[in-house]
């Protein structure tokens, strides 16, 4: 049987010590404003992860917040790994949802221009489009607003984002 969308309201986005849903469940939400979007529920690993930090799942729908160095070939978020941004802050080991479809928000780690390749950089679930050598191109996701730099950009495209090629 294949994984089936339930559908959640802006109630669902609750950071909890205790699981709420089945882990990789993904739930859908239209958006009387942004339209539709989709989410999948996980488990926050390794510290506090803020609003809109992009984070990669793991085995068992646990997230870690992407580096450069966690994305990289041989290691568990590497090419292929479905990415989400976080919907709500999280502390250590809390659960919550990740947004992987629709408009939403997620964290630059400097200005970035519109529809340009996004990658990875050093600062944990942070984006750039500097295309450093070594970071991991972030595959479907993209700004509609240019970002001005550490911020969460709220106009970003999620549309199942995945870690891509080594730049």
């Amino acid at each position: 049987m294949g994984a089936q969308v339930i559908g959640i309201g802006p109630d669902a986005f609750i950071a909890s010590a205790v699981a709420q849903f089945r882990l990789g469940s993904i739930g859908g939400y239209d958006d009387p404003v942004d339209g539709y979007k989709e989410y999948i529920y996980g488990q926050n690993q390794n510290g506090a992860t803020s609003l809109g930090q992009l984070c990669a799942e793991g085995a068992a729908s646990v997230f870690t917040p992407v580096t450069t160095a966690n994305t990289a070939g041989g290691q568990l978020g590497g090419h292929g790994t479905r990415v989400g941004a976080a919907v709500q802050a999280l502390a250590a080991n809390q659960f919550g949802w990740f947004q992987i479809y629709g408009r939403g928000a997620v964290l630059t780690a400097a200005a970035v221009a519109v529809g340009t390749r996004l990658n990875t950089t050093a600062t944990a679930g942070a984006i750039d489009d500097d295309g450093t050598a070594g970071a991991r191109a972030i595959n479907g996701l993209v700004l509609k607003t240019a970002a001005g730099g550490a911020v969460v950009a709220p106009d970003a495209r999620f549309s199942y984002p995945t870690v891509g090629v080594t730049i």
